[in-house]
């Protein structure tokens, strides 16, 4: 039973429409009955859901969190690599990526300038704090609210003067990096340093990464509006469409690891 599971996974995930129960027999080549009985089973676990019509089906949020958020870092960042470049050419600076995984923000790769005789600011790999950093509030203020509340620390650190860490401040900021789409770090972590961030806004999951850049805040500030939004803006709509559609090999092998979650959650579910 698991594998025809399966099967109507992948002809699902493959289709270029969402596909109805006739469709989904031709690709499967599975009676309709069969069909019936299996996504009704797909259906309540989470892994497919019902479109509003009531008569076609798409891959479920619980199958799309597996992939998405199963991609790894070095597919995302082989994805993404072209418009990180841009980033960093147009701007002067450092351009950062960010995702969110295992209920928190990380830092997975950073671009330097070419010009050796640049000044730039390097900020590291790993955890960034979701009421303090650019990177961090791009994909709070963007994410899925039930995956929102993983982010936001009950008592947030405070690295200096600049740090926010009352709740309902948080929460203000959050929502003016909604209105206006993208994040601020003005030396909250650390002074004299500004960054800039823009969610990358992928499926139904929301801005599951971001992309940004860091430099000193007397270069980054000035050009926030003219120079570094342009250009962010643009390459996050190019970056989410890379993300969700990498090249065949990587998606092959990020559909492997998907389907091997998606047994793994059927095992459980049955």
């Amino acid at each position: 039973m698991q594998e025809r599971l399966i099967r109507l996974l992948e002809a699902i995930a493959g289709a270029a429409n969402p596909p109805n129960a006739t469709d989904l027999a031709q690709l499967t080549g599975l009676p309709r009955a069969t069909i019936y009985r299996n996504i009704s089973s797909l259906v309540d676990c989470g892994f497919v859901e019902v479109t509003d019509c009531g008569s076609r089906y798409v891959l479920g949020m619980r199958f799309v969190k597996i992939a998405l958020t199963g991609k790894s870092d070095m597919h995302v960042i082989n994805a993404v690599s072209a418009m990180m470049q841009q980033v960093v050419k147009t701007s002067g600076e450092t351009g950062f990526l960010a995702r969110y995984r295992g209920g928190r923000v990380d830092l997975i790769h950073i671009e330097t300038p070419a010009d050796p005789s640049l000044s730039y600011i390097y900020p590291g790999l790993g955890p960034r704090p979701a009421h303090a950093c650019s990177s961090a509030k791009a994909i709070a203020a963007f994410i899925t609210p039930e995956l929102r509340d993983e982010l936001l620390d009950i008592q947030p650190m405070r690295f200096n003067q600049n740090t926010i860490t009352d709740p309902d401040q948080i929460q203000r900021e959050l929502n003016q990096v909604r209105r206006y789409g993208y994040a601020i770090c003005d030396g909250e972590i650390d002074e004299g340093v500004s960054s800039v961030a823009v969610p990358i806004n992928v499926d139904r999951l929301g801005a599951i990464f971001s992309m940004g850049v860091v430099g000193p805040s007397n270069r980054i500030k000035p050009m926030v509006q003219n120079r570094i939004l342009p250009v962010l803006s643009a390459e996050a709509v190019r970056a989410a469409a890379a993300i969700q559609h990498c090249s065949v090999v990587d998606a092959e092998t990020t559909n492997a690891e998907a389907l091997a979650d998606a047994r793994e959650g059927l095992n459980k579910t049955h």
